[in-house]
């Protein structure tokens, strides 16, 4: 049975496309699909691209998504009998430490080390910069921050830690790669869910498309989960009994990335439900930070933290724990200071 619901053949004007190629009720379409059919129909496209493309890269954070995405390419070489793409991690030196053993045991179990690649972050000043250093050069992260300043639309919401600690290092290797070598094709394991921007990319360029910005040179890019559903990430990994990152148990976080990263909605709340030391020490090192270079933020996340004391479903231990982390910051009285 096909799963197309619209023309075999489309027309595309020769003119970069101005509105949607995908039509919203289409994208909705293929969301509400089942489990079986957006297997089918990923399979499909990660074959016909590994048949297209003799140079892929596999883009992986070893998240849930990834993982996914690895294993169904690691599927569809083995049935075309062709060589199974390096894998990429942008290893930001800001990982739980959980997540660096995963990395070598899910390799391990698929039998996939000698295809890992881990690219580490450029050096400044003869030092390997970290989200702190970069921190102490161009302040505390946030998405938000930065479309307001009349830049190049090249330069908004992308914080200056995710294009060093991610961007610089993947981008100075490709730029040194002979030309007759260079990788044609990237897998990104993006879905459509995962928040509007996301949704958005989908719906303007599908699932196949050719990045001429913000890459060394021009490439195209794969997404083959973009119509996948957190429940059908689960029902894969259950399917192939895949083993799971443990990290999202341990640190109760829903998705993976910088362990520390504040420029995300939501950021103080992940980082204080965290029940380990290190998830709190990470949230207090950003408030400090906070505190010294940016007052109103401050106050922000001080009433995002307030926010989740009064109404998280939170036992009393971890419940003084954050407020004294307040107290500390704002100098509030506990009614018990006065006993």
């Amino acid at each position: 049975m096909s799963l197309r619901i619209f023309p075999e053949k489309r027309q595309i004007p020769n003119d970069p496309p101005k509105t949607f190629i995908l039509f919203p009720y289409e994208l909705h379409e293929k969301l509400r699909g089942t489990f079986e059919e957006k297997e089918e129909e990923s399979m499909r496209l990660i074959e016909g691209h590994l048949k297209k493309y003799n140079r892929a890269y596999i883009a992986s954070s070893h998240g849930k998504d990834s993982i996914v995405m690895v294993h169904m390419i690691w599927r569809v070489a083995r049935k075309l009998g062709v060589t199974m793409p390096e894998i990429w991690l942008n290893h930001t030196l800001n990982v739980y430490k959980e997540e660096k053993a995963y990395w070598s045991l899910f390799n391990k179990w698929l039998g996939v080390e000698d295809k890992f690649r881990i690219f580490y972050p450029p050096k400044h000043n003869g030092v390997r910069e970290t989200v702190w250093t970069i921190a102490a050069r161009y302040g505390l992260p946030n998405f938000r921050s930065t479309a307001k300043d009349g830049k190049s639309w090249k330069d908004t919401n992308i914080p200056k830690c995710c294009k060093i600690l991610k961007k610089q290092s993947i981008k100075e290797f490709m730029r040194n790669v002979p030309k007759e070598e260079r990788y044609n094709l990237a897998f990104v394991g993006t879905r459509a869910q995962e928040s509007q921007i996301r949704s958005l990319g989908v719906l303007q360029r599908c699932r196949s498309y050719l990045q001429k910005t913000r890459a060394a040179y021009p490439i195209q890019v794969c997404t083959p989960l973009s119509f996948w559903k957190g429940l059908d990430i689960m029902e894969y990994f259950n399917r192939y009994d895949i083993p799971k990152n443990p990290v999202y148990e341990i640190h109760k976080v829903e998705r993976m990335g910088c362990a520390s990263c504040p420029a995300h909605i939501g950021w103080e709340e992940r980082l204080a439900r965290d029940p380990t030391a290190e998830g709190f020490g990470m949230l207090t090192q950003n408030l400090l930070i906070l505190q010294k270079t940016d007052k109103i933020r401050l106050k922000a996340s001080i009433t995002n933290l307030d926010r989740y004391v009064r109404e998280a479903d939170i036992d009393e231990t971890h419940r003084t724990r954050v407020l004294e982390l307040l107290k500390s910051l704002d100098n509030r009285n506990f009614i018990t200071d006065f006993f």
